[in-house]
């Protein structure tokens, strides 16, 4: 009995890719490069079969989720590239979308700040930095839209390290929508930092960290499909529809 016991630990140490036959996600887990490459934090939480390669979906710390592929010798990785299908379709582009897409029913709306155009119909999520040259854009021609809730979360890039202390004091302000107006546009605020509002910019701040912000502006539709930057023709498109 112990040397049949013995025989079958040997075969499967020999062949750990018959446990997982059927099975792409514990598969991508088991190859050597991914385990090589990735730190026990980058978690893979899915995989697809695409044939000659595994696709697979890693959640980043601060980054959400990302995509990458593996032949299935586990020889190679691809990072950062594009896959592309004989009718000339953009797998990825594809994919990435429906991998990164926000599951808005988690995102804490309360704790964002709400502006309000005509009847509040189109719900529309926004990450900004008041400091942000295209986020000023977008503020910009959001104004002239109707019929729209904005929700606007907060992310400051370090590249504008005034930024932070603009957001804590629009959250000071007893009047926030007319405070971001003017630090949008660079006028005095007229509010002082606080202690509360310190706490809502440290909870913005998770927030983006959470779902993997990289830059802004960022919108996040109902659907929870993101436009990154500002993509005049989708918003326009998104706000017809």
């Amino acid at each position: 009995m112990k040397k049949i016991l013995f025989a079958i630990m040997l075969a499967l140490f020999a062949a750990p890719c018959a446990l997982f036959a059927g099975d792409p996600l514990g598969e991508v887990k088991e190859l050597q490069i991914v385990k090589n490459l990735f730190p026990p934090q980058f978690e893979v939480v899915e995989a697809r079969d695409l044939g000659s390669i595994f696709e697979f979906v890693i959640k980043e710390p601060s980054r959400g989720k990302q995509l990458y592929y593996v032949t299935k010798d586990g020889k190679y990785l691809l990072v950062g590239g594009n896959l592309f299908d004989g009718d000339k379709v953009n797998i990825t582009l594809k994919r990435r979308e429906e991998v990164t897409k926000i599951d808005v029913s988690k995102l804490p709306l309360k704790d964002a700040l709400v502006v309000k155009k005509g009847n509040g119909a189109k719900k529309l999520i926004m990450f900004n930095d008041v400091d942000c040259p295209y986020c000023r854009k977008a503020y910009d021609w959001l104004k002239n839209q109707t019929n729209y809730t904005l929700y606007i979360f907060f992310f400051p890039l370090d590249m504008h390290p005034k930024s932070p202390e603009k957001t804590v004091q629009v959250f000071c302000s007893k009047d926030q929508e007319t405070a971001l107006d003017n630090a949008m546009s660079d006028k005095d605020i007229g509010s002082q930092k606080c202690e509360a509002g310190e706490k809502m910019f440290a909870k913005h701040k998770a927030i983006a960290g959470e779902i993997g912000i990289e830059g802004v502006p960022l919108f996040v539709m109902d659907t929870g499909a993101r436009i990154n930057g500002l993509q005049v023709p989708a918003l326009e498109s998104y706000f017809k529809n």
